[in-house]
């Protein structure tokens, strides 16, 4: 694909589009980091706290990424930035961000059903038209790969894994628990089926699915791996906001 390398180089359709999807992306990065922070020393395990603490380090990084971005695109973008860094829980743009971690295992569902969700999107724009935005993606999907694969190794843990259910005091009805929570806030996440900002996106290049694809794509991927534990794939209308 044809990149664009510089803000001189887009129509004013292009840019805008652009400057939404990357201040979005940083917004959930930084915020993110504000849901996983206090429970970076609360992991059962030495690899569990780690791995947290790595999560929050990788979400910062990208959000630090997006923004410097933002600020190529003069005062606006400058303006964008600023304002991501100073939101807190309950001023988040996207709702589940909105959304606080209640225990451990809430740890693991977000990073199993929500990183799985953020994965989908940051391959979207693996070929992205904006050159800068495609070259982040080369580190940005292999770290949220990262962080899913790990909730989905930790959701399993507390279904199958008798020492892992006793360090953390819980098991398979918790994990159902979990996912129940965050299955429906990851559908929403991906916006609306009817977007005329999804379909611009993809018409400009920038993402190479658009919102119903992908929630699509993420539900073809987690549903197996909900039903392969014995667990059950919530309904997929439920609880949610954004059709």
């Amino acid at each position: 694909m044809r990149k664009v390398e510089t803000p001189e180089q887009m129509t004013e359709e292009y840019r805008s589009t652009l400057l939404k999807i990357v201040y979005a992306l940083a917004s959930t990065e930084f915020a993110s980091v504000e849901q996983h922070h206090r429970w970076i020393n609360q992991g059962p395990t030495a690899e569990d706290r780690f791995i947290q603490a790595q999560i929050a380090a990788d979400e910062a990084h990208q959000g630090f990424i997006d923004c410097r971005m933002l600020r190529h695109f003069g005062k606006e973008g400058e303006d964008m930035a600023d304002r991501l860094l100073t939101l807190r829980m309950g001023q988040h743009p996207i709702a589940a961000f909105n959304v606080p971690m209640e225990s451990w295992v809430d740890v693991v569902g977000f990073c199993f059903c929500m990183d799985l969700v953020a994965w989908y999107h940051l391959r979207a724009m693996e070929d992205c038209s904006y050159a800068p935005l495609a070259r982040e993606m080369t580190t940005m999907v292999g770290e949220e790969k990262f962080h899913a694969s790990f909730g989905a190794r930790r959701i399993k843990d507390l279904v199958r894994d008798a020492r892992y259910q006793n360090l953390c005091r819980a098991g398979a009805a918790e994990a159902q628990q979990t996912i129940d929570k965050w299955y429906p806030h990851a559908l929403d996440t991906f916006g609306s089926a009817r977007s005329k900002f999804s379909e611009l996106a993809v018409a400009c290049g920038i993402r190479r699915w658009g919102n119903e694809e992908l929630r699509r794509m993420w539900r073809k991927d987690i549903d197996p791996q909900i039903e392969k534990l014995g667990l059950s794939v919530p309904d997929a209308e439920k609880g949610r906001l954004i059709h």
